[in-house]
């Protein structure tokens, strides 16, 4: 996972927290703690072994070590490790789930913006002198 260009911290919800809310931001999360509500950063997320997130999340990059249940967009990649789970949809450019995770959802490839073929683009008339 690359480190968020937005801001370069990272906030973190501790293990001994519980919170209700929304989560909106430039800069990555760390989730060890319960979270439930929604998340939506330009940046990075990653929940921990001890991460209880109920939400829908969206984020850059977003890493599973605990549990999600809710659906998931990652705007670049996905990434269930082994002790993971995530109990949702997801749509992410990359997935990426390890042996041992647990998916329960549909899974969504996003596309990168397409580009119009050469053929279809507008071609220089030139005139005759």
């Amino acid at each position: 996972m690359e480190k968020s260009k937005a801001s370069g911290s990272t906030s973190l919800l501790s293990k001994n927290l519980n919170i209700v809310g929304d989560i909106q931001g430039d800069e990555d999360l760390h989730v060890e703690g319960r979270f439930k509500g929604s998340i939506k950063i330009t940046g990075n997320i990653f929940v921990g072994q001890t991460g209880v997130v109920e939400a829908e999340v969206e984020a850059d990059n977003i890493v599973i070590q605990g549990k999600i249940n809710g659906n998931v967009v990652a705007r670049q990649q996905l990434e269930i490790q082994s002790l993971g789970e995530l109990i949702g949809d997801c749509s992410a450019h990359s997935i990426d789930i390890k042996e041992g995770a647990i998916f329960e959802g549909r899974s969504n490839m996003l596309r990168p913006a397409a580009t119009p073929p050469a053929s279809s683009q507008p071609r220089a008339k030139m005139r005759p002198k």
